[in-house]
């Protein structure tokens, strides 16, 4: 039996007397070190049980000095957040540490880690599945060119190439014009389809095959008249009245897309209103649809390099919207391209010294894969004119000229006679010294500039092969060569060496492209006219000043080029682009005036004396003529037509200059160009 008496309530461990103060453990040993807080401890093990007796904590907290617990409890924000901190310390004082502790969250990190080890095997072995999976059915294809066939043979000029599948077209050499040609893709005769007095390039074909797109050209301009041809029946017939310098149909066979200048339009036989689809800042060129007409495909080119800068491509129901891509630098240098139908992709020829690797260039289909990629095929033989591709036979057909060498032949109007200069020389742009005592040129396909006497000997090599130099000519006191260069992403643009240091020095400030320069009399001055400048619409005639690299453009040059300073300083020469005018510009009064039409080549030479220019035209009547200045009145001085050593539609053929007696120093070029097959195949 109890008697009865005071009944002491007493508090059995950390978890309730911290949850009968409502303040966690810290706190609580704080006051018990500080203010006394009255907490019993049982002695013996290596953590001390505790308790306490309620009316004692009552009475301690009834003190003056602890009435108020000292401060509040800054981590919870309030009573029970308190008390929920001191159950978890008070659980880990009253646990020895080497048992694990459920309450401190020790075996959710465990689990966490074990299960985040298995998750990043897993997404490994699924990577691992995915390439595997991908490699063995990837979208891209490796191919190869194999077996090699002959076509032709019949030793004439030839460019562009085109094929159904049945059918090869391209444009041959028929009485100084290209004309368009036909033959069957294995062989056998070909015969002429068309022969306007005019060039014709053969672009692209109809899908059915019954249509051939053309370009129509009767000078050197990069955009041309754009015409079609039925190849069942009917007459050819110009498209729009537009010039163009890449042309395609649509797999729908009525739509066309040009490329005009820097812009891109539709249009379709019979519009007379062609839709403009995009404008670039530069040249886009080598026009192709996809297969399923969804997309059409470009390639821009620099204006000024004439290189390869990146693909785009046309999209979307409404055709507008536009894609650019920029290509690896690896990819910029190249020559022909041609859609590869099946292949999705473009084969692209490169540049090899003696031989000419062909690519297979392929836009992805899968969003894994790269965005493009280039695969080699192999090598073709000699230099690359043409390139087309046959989906039905898997065949590439190349317009290939294995070797070619250019000779200097002198013309003497007075004997009518013709004689070798510089034998055994393989060169273009020949130019003698005022004193006729040396010669300038460069040498055909390496394309260094090199100096000799007049007799061929004492040969000097003046600037390295991997920089292409075109148009050298001497200073009027023969100490200086001026000349225009090509270098890796850079417009031409004119040096001018000195002889007796060998230093080098660009001649002005800017960035145009600049074409043949031709000195002042006193040396002071070049001049020149824009290259690569058609399709910009920037051809343009200037002046520099050597002395301080500064250019002048020459009043009303617009539209010319091909600038040529007379002997006596007098006159400055231009031909017309496109008007095919010949253009002289009276240094006094700062005026120009006609002295000839129709003037279709590119070429001028001034006599000795300064009364006649010389200058070549092409076609039907290839010849050189020569025009005096004070009357335009023109003289035949050498028929091409009259010597089979020429060929009237090769540009090499007809460039000449004049030695310091006025005799015609004309090119022969000397090559076999023909038709090629190979087989594509995957391997």
């Amino acid at each position: 039996m109890i008697e009865n008496g005071n009944v002491r309530e007493r508090l059995d461990s950390w978890k309730s007397i911290c949850a009968y103060l409502e303040r966690d453990v810290s706190t609580l040993l704080r006051w018990e070190k500080e203010k006394g807080l009255p907490i019993h401890r049982i002695p013996g093990g290596q953590r001390q049980a505790v308790y306490a007796f309620r009316d004692e904590l009552d009475a301690w907290l009834a003190k003056p000095d602890n009435s108020h617990g000292a401060e509040q409890y800054s981590a919870g924000g309030n009573g029970s957040n308190g008390v929920a901190q001191g159950i978890t310390a008070s659980v880990q004082h009253e646990v020895p540490s080497r048992y694990p502790n459920p309450a401190a969250g020790s075996t959710p990190r465990v689990k966490r880690v074990l299960y985040s080890g298995v998750g990043v095997l897993a997404a490994m072995l699924l990577l691992i599945a995915v390439y595997l999976y991908v490699n063995s059915h990837r979208s891209f294809h490796v191919a190869q060119l194999i077996l090699q066939q002959q076509l032709t043979s019949n030793s004439q000029e030839k460019q562009g190439l085109l094929t159904n599948g049945k059918t090869l077209y391209f444009g041959q050499e028929q009485n100084g014009w290209y004309a368009l040609a036909a033959m069957p893709v294995e062989g056998g005769p070909i015969r002429v389809l068309w022969s306007p007095q005019a060039n014709v390039l053969p672009e692209d074909l109809t899908p059915d095959g019954r249509k051939l797109l053309a370009l129509v050209s009767v000078g050197i301009e990069r955009d041309r008249e754009l015409w079609v041809v039925p190849l069942d029946s009917g007459e050819p017939r110009r498209l729009a009245k537009v010039t163009v310098h890449s042309a395609v149909w649509a797999p729908d066979g009525r739509t066309i897309a040009y490329a005009s200048g820097n812009e891109i339009y539709f249009t379709s036989e019979g519009e007379t209103a062609p839709r403009k689809i995009g404008s670039f800042t530069s040249l886009p060129n080598v026009l192709a649809w996809s297969q399923d007409g969804q997309r059409l495909r470009f390639v821009l080119v620099d204006n000024a390099t004439d290189k390869v800068q990146s693909w785009g491509e046309i999209s979307g129901d409404d055709k507008q919207t536009i894609t650019l891509r920029p290509l690896p630098p690896s990819m910029k240098a190249y020559g022909n391209w041609t859609w590869a139908a099946g292949w999705d992709g473009y084969l692209i020829t490169g540049h090899e010294k003696g031989r000419t690797p062909v690519w297979l260039l392929q836009y992805r289909n899968r969003w894994w894969e790269p965005e493009f990629q280039e695969f080699p095929t192999g090598f073709v033989a000699g230099g690359i004119q043409g390139i087309t591709y046959s989906a039905e036979s898997s065949r590439l057909y190349v317009l290939s000229n294995p070797y070619t060498r250019i000779s200097f032949m002198s013309f003497d109007p007075r004997t009518q006679a013709f004689r070798s200069v510089l034998p055994g020389v393989s060169g273009m742009f020949l130019d003698y010294s005022r004193d006729g005592k040396w010669v300038a040129y460069t040498s055909y396909g390496e394309w260094p500039l090199l100096v000799s006497r007049a007799d061929g000997s004492g040969v000097r090599q003046l600037t390295p092969v991997q920089e292409r130099v075109e148009l050298p000519r001497w200073s009027p006191d023969g100490r200086q060569i001026a000349f225009m260069i090509e270098r890796p992403d850079r417009p031409w643009r004119i040096y001018i060496l000195d002889l007796e240091s060998g230093a080098t020095r660009e001649a002005s400030e800017g960035d145009d492209s600049q074409g043949a320069p031709t000195w002042s009399p006193d040396g002071r001055f070049l001049a020149y006219g824009n290259v690569r400048c058609e399709h910009t619409h920037t051809c343009a005639i200037h002046r520099i000043d050597l002395a301080t690299g500064k250019v002048q453009t020459l009043p009303d040059s617009e539209g010319l080029f091909t600038a040529r300073w007379s002997p006596d300083g007098r006159f400055i020469a231009a031909l017309h682009l496109y008007e095919h005018k010949l253009m002289l510009f009276d240094i006094k009064v700062r005026k120009w005036r006609k002295l000839a039409d129709a003037i279709n080549g590119n070429n001028l030479s001034w006599s000795a004396n300064s009364k006649y220019l010389y200058t070549s035209l092409h076609g039907t009547s290839a010849r050189i003529v020569r025009i005096r200045v004070a009357d335009g009145h023109q003289e035949t001085v050498l028929d091409l037509h009259s010597q089979d050593k020429f060929n009237m539609t090769e540009e090499e053929d007809l460039h000449f200059s004049l030695a310091p007696d006025d005799s015609v120093i004309l090119h022969r070029q000397i090559h076999f160009e023909e038709i090629y097959a190979y087989d594509l195949r995957e391997r």
